[in-house]
Formats: structure tokens, C-alpha cells, sequence
């Protein structure tokens, strides 16, 4: 008897390590299953093909996806695109263009739909659960959406020539919408009910594909966490110089783009992620990012995602859609942690902006740099004494001045809502400011919101107390926004405060901290200085970016 008991319990305890099927779905491509969540309450479908890319999609518009006969186990979700690794070595595959769709398994449909857009300095990241997993926004009946995007050279090259246009990672993005567009239904979602989400260079791609006439009609609200189309490190001011820079180190001189693209496509893709050029700078001090978004020269037949500057796109063709727009409170704390004395040493010899500013003459640059300079950090020199000044300049320079001046275009320019928020909020899941050594300072730090949004492998404890109280209010009102176009609707009576929106020239924050509460602009006076720097000096000829 005791043997039968423990035969029991063992076959139960195996039963519940296998995968249980979660219905079958059937799309444009074929049949498809997928599996049940561990405790029940959805059903994921992982690695799904939405396109395709290879060796001959290198550098362009990816592919339509395959079709198959029979029943595709959409189980795996062990795909990336190809990056390097924390140890060093390359990891991914070409063909990683896969979609992940999360479903609550009991409620009524057709749902809202959720497309998050993962972050990473368009280098590295996926879209699979190592961190975005989807249970927290799941329980709130919305179907998540989560994808992979070509990453680094293979996503981001531009030559401006048919062989490589540019924005290979962004045309991804757009097969990715179109596949939703196409396919959601079949899961239970409502294709004209889609809000798009991203984070960091997720959050730079949503505020792009809103300003970019492609992806008009593929979404219907966009969330921008920590990101713009109009910061200094959105788009790649010298694409063609800076694939140079990539074949510079295989040994090939030359600023030919058909000359660099014979160079690049004859390598793979694994020598090709590993390049480690080393960008020059000059008096501006721009980002070392690499790979980045461009303006794409027209060439036919070829669409094009991004024809014009962010800024003009977003100023004379708006998209009329409600957004929501915020920061962390110190983005700029991860920055600091990679300083040394070095960059310290040399952040005295540039001007504090990039080369998104264009000045009449250098004397004038060097005016407002040192303006600029004594704002921050008085008569001194910029050194591990003041670096939390630093800190400051990073975060209110490359994110927080940037979203402001992004969402008052957004109000100018369109009578849809915007909604600001500054999220400070310090608790147990702040993993990227306890990782950067600044466990012991208050406010939030770049993606520390993610692990309130997302249930993460990364950080597979459980949330207690006020993290789980955040994690409640945060998702709660992320799916409100997807729902109803409000993050806090007078329907919902379980919110700790009313969301105002903005109005034109007088942002309305939300402060998301141990308590939720309304609030004014933060730092105006810094606002005030770069918006006035950037109405004058604005680098706005067309010819500089291709």
C-alpha cells in the first residue's frame, strides 16, 4: 500500500512537469499549438515565426514567414537574435525572428492586445521570458505580445544602396506588427485594440514607429518607457561612416557603402556581432553606440521606415493616438557606475551635448558647453567629487528633457491624451541600481520599472509587501491604458490617485513612489535651459544624417 501511495505522488509530480497542451490555434500559416502556463492561468505560444531572415536578408527588410503542414509546437522559447554574450561568445541565430503570444485562459474575448518592445541598446535582449515574462499583465485580462528584433550590424547597418537600405532591426518590428495585425484574432485578440510598449531602445523604437507613416494603423496606444525618438542617441548621424568603422577592422579602408557591403556580407554573421571598432570622437560627445536607427535615402521599391527626422515626422504628421510618456527618476545612475577617471578626465575636454546641435561657430559651441557646465557643476571640473552631478546631466540630457519635449510636440500637434510620469519608486526589484552599486540611494534607476512590470526569471522571487503593491498598481493601470485609453478610469475604484493628463504646455506628472501622486514637471529650470538650447541649435539639415 505504501509503495501504491508513493507511486501516486511520483506519477502526479511527473504528470506536472510535462508541458499541457494549450489549444490549438490556426493562423495564416498554418496550425499551431502551444502550452499551458505552470499554475493554469494562460496559454503561451513561444518561437513563433512572424518572418524570416537569413544570410540573404542580411541588411534588409526581412522575408514573409515560412508556412508548414501539420501542427507547429510552439513551445520553445530558447531563440535570440545574435549578440554576444556576457562571456564573450556569440549566441543566437539568424533566423530568429519569433513572436510570443500569452493568453488568459478563462475570460471573455476578443481582448486588448499588448506589444512590448524589448530593450538594449539595439545590441543585445530578446523577447522571452528571461525577463518579460508575462504573468503580471496577463491577470489583468490582456493578451501580451513579445518578439525578437534583429540586433547590432545585422539590424542596423545603413548604406543607403538597395543591398542595405538601413533599419533592418525597425523593419522587423513592422513585420512584427503586421503579423499581429493578421493573426491576433485567431488567439482571441482585437487587432484594432493593440497597444505598443518598449522600453529604453524598445521605448526609442514605439516613439520612432509613432512618428513613422509605415506603421500607421498597426497601433492604437503606445507606452514610452524611457525612451525617444528625439534624445541624441536615437538616431545614427553618420550610418555610412560608421559601417566604415566596421570594415576598417577587417582590414578594408574605404567609405564606399557597395565597397563596405561586399566586406560585411561576405563574413557570418557570428564575426560579423563580434567587431568591436572603436568610434573616434570628436569635439561633440556622442554616444559610443554603434548601431542605431537612421534616415534612410528613398530608393524604389524600397520601403522605408524613418524618411525625415523624428522630430519633423512627429511635429506635421502626427499619429492621433493617446500615449503615455515617462522616465525613471535617476536613469543616469547606471552611466555613472561605468565611469572611471579616463572618461571623467575626458568629459572635460568635449562640449556637454552632441552633434544633434549644430552652432554657427565653434566659439558659440564652447559658450553654451561651458553654460551648460557651470549649470551642473559650478566653476568645477567634472571628477568623482561631483559625479552625482553627473548622474543628473545623464539622465535629464539623454531621457528626461527629451520626453518632455517629445510629449509637448505630441500636445501641439494632436488633441489625442498624453499621460507624464516619473517613476522613483525603491524596493526590492530595483535590480539595475543594486547591480550598479547605488543600493543605498533613493529613486529608480534605467529598467528598474521592468521588473515591476514583468515577472522575471532573472529575479524569480516572489513579491512581497509594498513591491507586490507596486507591481499591482503599475500593471493595473498599464492594462487600463490598453483597455480604455486611460490609465485610471473612474470604472476602476481600486486606484490610489487620478492620472491627469497633460495639457499643451503644462505637463501634468504622476510621481510612482511608495505613494502614487500628482505633480508638476520635475527640474523645469534644467528643462528650460535645454529646450532653449535645442529651439536654437537644432541640427535639422537632412543631408548630415545621410
Amino acid at each position: 500500500m505504501r509503495y501504491k501511495k508513493n507511486l501516486i505522488l511520483f506519477t502526479l509530480f511527473a504528470f506536472n512537469m510535462i508541458d499541457q497542451p494549450a489549444p490549438e490555434v490556426t493562423i495564416e500559416q498554418g496550425t499551431l499549438s502551444g502550452k499551458v502556463s505552470a499554475d493554469g492561468s494562460y496559454f503561451e505560444y513561444l518561437g513563433i515565426p512572424y518572418a524570416t531572415s537569413n544570410s540573404d536578408t542580411r541588411f534588409k527588410a526581412p522575408l514573409p514567414p515560412p508556412k508548414w503542414k501539420g501542427v507547429y509546437k510552439a513551445i520553445d522559447e530558447m531563440y535570440s537574435c545574435p549578440q554576444v554574450s556576457f562571456f564573450g561568445t556569440v549566441v543566437g541565430s539568424e533566423d530568429c525572428l519569433k513572436i510570443n503570444v500569452y493568453v488568459p485562459a478563462y475570460t471573455i474575448k476578443p481582448l486588448p492586445v499588448m506589444v512590448f518592445i524589448h530593450g538594449g541598446a539595439f545590441i543585445i535582449g530578446s523577447g522571452g521570458k528571461l525577463i518579460h515574462g508575462p504573468d503580471f499583465l496577463v491577470k489583468h485580462n490582456v493578451i501580451l505580445v513579445t518578439f525578437n528584433y534583429r540586433l547590432g550590424a545585422l539590424g542596423f547597418v545603413c548604406l543607403g544602396i538597395e543591398e542595405a537600405p538601413g533599419n533592418a532591426g525597425l523593419k522587423d518590428q513592422i513585420a512584427a506588427l503586421r503579423w499581429i495585425q493578421k493573426n491576433i484574432a485567431a488567439f482571441g485578440g482585437d487587432p484594432d485594440n493593440v497597444t505598443l510598449f518598449g522600453e529604453s531602445a524598445g521605448a526609442t523604437s514605439t516613439s520612432i514607429l509613432l512618428a513613422s507613416e509605415v506603421a500607421d494603423g498597426l497601433f492604437h496606444k503606445a507606452i514610452i518607457q524611457s525612451g525617444s525618438s528625439i534624445s541624441n542617441w536615437s538616431v545614427n548621424r553618420k550610418p555610412v561612416l560608421i559601417a566604415s568603422i566596421l570594415a576598417k577592422t577587417l582590414g578594408h579602408y574605404t567609405e564606399d557603402p557597395h565597397e563596405i557591403y561586399e566586406v560585411l556580407s561576405s563574413i557570418s554573421y557570428q564575426e560579423l556581432i563580434k567587431l568591436k571598432p572603436i568610434k573616434k570622437l570628436g569635439k561633440f560627445f556622442d554616444t559610443l553606440l554603434l548601431h542605431l536607427p537612421c534616415i534612410e535615402k528613398p530608393l524604389p521599391g524600397i520601403e522605408a521606415v524613418l524618411t525625415d527626422l523624428p522630430y519633423n515626422l512627429l511635429n506635421n504628421k502626427p499619429k492621433k493616438i493617446p500615449v503615455i510618456h515617462g522616465t525613471m527618476s535617476k536613469e543616469g545612475l547606471f552611466l555613472i557606475a561605468d565611469e572611471n577617471d579616463t572618461t571623467l578626465a575626458d568629459r572635460n575636454q568635449r562640449h556637454l551635448f552632441a552633434s544633434d546641435l549644430d552652432f554657427p561657430s565653434e566659439e558659440e559651441a564652447s559658450r553654451v558647453s561651458q553654460e551648460i557646465k557651470e549649470f551642473y557643476f559650478g566653476k568645477n571640473n567634472v571628477s568623482r567629487s561631483n559625479i552625482d552631478d553627473l548622474g543628473k546631466l545623464y539622465t535629464e540630457l539623454y531621457f528626461e528633457v527629451p520626453t518632455a519635449l517629445e510629449s509637448n510636440i505630441l500636445l501641439q500637434s494632436s488633441d489625442a491624451a498624453v499621460y507624464n510620469y516619473i517613476f522613483e519608486y525603491s524596493g526590492g526589484r530595483n535590480i539595475v541600481k543594486n547591480r550598479s552599486g547605488y543600493s543605498n540611494v533613493s529613486g529608480a534607476c534605467h529598467a528598474d520599472d521592468l521588473f515591476y512590470i514583468f515577472k522575471s526569471r532573472l529575479w524569480p522571487f516572489a513579491a512581497k509587501g509594498k513591491d507586490a503593491e507596486i507591481i499591482e498598481w503599475l500593471t493595473r493601470m498599464w492594462t487600463n491604458f490598453a483597455k480604455y485609453s486611460d490609465p485610471t478610469p473612474l470604472s476602476d475604484t481600486k486606484m490610489p490617485v487620478k492620472w491627469e493628463c497633460s495639457k499643451k504646455n503644462d505637463l501634468k506628472y504622476l510621481y510612482i513612489d511608495n505613494t502614487f501622486k500628482m505633480g508638476p514637471m520635475p527640474n523645469p529650470e534644467s528643462y528650460r535651459i535645454w529646450k532653449d538650447v535645442y529651439d536654437k541649435y537644432r541640427r535639422m539639415n537632412l543631408s548630415y544624417y545621410l
